[in-house]
């Protein structure tokens, strides 16, 4: 019985090691784990590669060794201050380091008069070639205009400043950009009432680059000829959906009646039932037909209409109550009626033309 519990005893206290052992060996693990991942974040947060990084600022060399990340980092650590209003830096301050050596190049704003004939500039800016300063001074720089840089001798009028000077050329390239109207295609849908419109496809206007040869006088322009033309983007054509269906149309019943436009113009429409053979040659012919309802209209589908040339000229788009018109002809009614529409119909005679 004693041997019995010694046995229970030893194998209790084996089980008790081998557990502690085992907890150990996972604690150790779990810990290397841990500090594997810490290191691992400490080395992206803070890289160990050095870099050599040489930065030219107002004629001077300083070359630096860094483990910086960004530009910004490396000029803090150099202790080289910027006015990032004014100063230009390059390549750009916030951009990361790369490779084993780096260059950053400074550019100081300073001032400088830029000379354009009799126009005086005086401006303070970074910019370091003739066309980039011109912008800054508000002046545009053509191809063949002369550019010099000098010193001033008049420290009064000018000061410190470099200067620019511009001699125009009497012959300059001057490339213009010119919008292109976008085509527009209208389709005409019956069961859509007047006034109706949905742009199915968003027109886009094109663009035409277009090159003058110029004739220039002290400075001034006088004259431009045309050497070169192309499209540099092609337009984009809109569609339309017009509703044509008459809103309370006139019919042959009403005789006349009162109707109102979109732009609330009001006209007095009445009808009238003639041949319109000789009429229908004012916009181009193409001859004319005769509608369900009875409207005379047009090989493009425009209804004839008679109006007061004065306020709508021949061959001009109107709205009637019975949808879009032309104005083909004319009248007596039109003095009386300045806004009055007499449309061609085919309701009195019947027969069809």
């Amino acid at each position: 019985m004693i041997k019995w519990w010694t046995w229970r005893i030893e194998k209790g206290w084996q089980l008790a090691v081998l557990s502690i052992c085992f907890m150990i060996f996972i604690a150790g693990a779990v810990g290397l784990l841990l500090t594997r991942s810490a290191r691992a974040q400490d080395n992206r947060a803070s890289p160990s590669v050095e870099r050599l990084v040489t930065i030219y600022d107002r004629g001077r060399e300083q070359t630096v060794m860094t483990r910086a990340r960004t530009v910004r980092q490396a000029l803090q650590l150099a202790r080289v201050t910027v006015d990032e209003q004014r100063d230009v830096v390059k390549p750009d301050i916030d951009m990361e380091l790369t490779g084993t050596t780096f260059t950053v190049t400074i550019f100081r704003a300073r001032p400088v008069t830029v000379i354009d004939g009799s126009r005086r500039s005086h401006i303070t800016t970074a910019e370091q070639t003739p066309q980039r300063i011109a912008k800054a001074a508000g002046i545009t720089l053509y191809v063949e205009d002369r550019v010099d840089f000098m010193t001033s001798d008049n420290m009064l009028l000018d000061g410190t400043n470099v200067l620019m000077n511009i001699t125009r050329a009497s012959l300059r390239t001057v490339t213009e950009e010119v919008d292109i109207d976008f085509p527009l295609e209208q389709i005409k849908d019956a069961n859509q009432p007047i006034g109706f419109k949905e742009i199915k496809q968003l027109g886009e206007k094109g663009i035409r680059t277009v090159t003058y040869q110029a004739q220039a006088e002290h400075g001034i322009e006088i004259s431009r000829k045309e050497i070169d033309s192309r499209i540099s983007k092609q337009p984009k054509k809109q569609i339309e959906v017009i509703g044509t269906k008459p809103k309370n149309p006139l019919t042959k019943s009403k005789g006349a009646h009162i109707f109102t436009d979109s732009r609330g113009i009001s006209h007095r429409e009445t009808y009238y039932d003639l041949p319109m053979n000789v009429v229908i040659n004012a916009c181009g012919g193409g001859g004319y037909t005769v509608r369900a309802d009875g409207a005379k209209v047009d090989k493009d589908g425009y209804i004839l209409v008679a109006a007061n040339y004065g306020n709508y000229p021949r061959c001009s788009v109107v709205e009637t109550s019975m949808g879009p018109g032309k104005v083909y002809d004319t009248g007596g009614f039109a003095v009386r009626h300045p806004h009055g529409f007499d449309l061609a119909t085919d309701w009195t005679n019947g027969d069809g033309r």
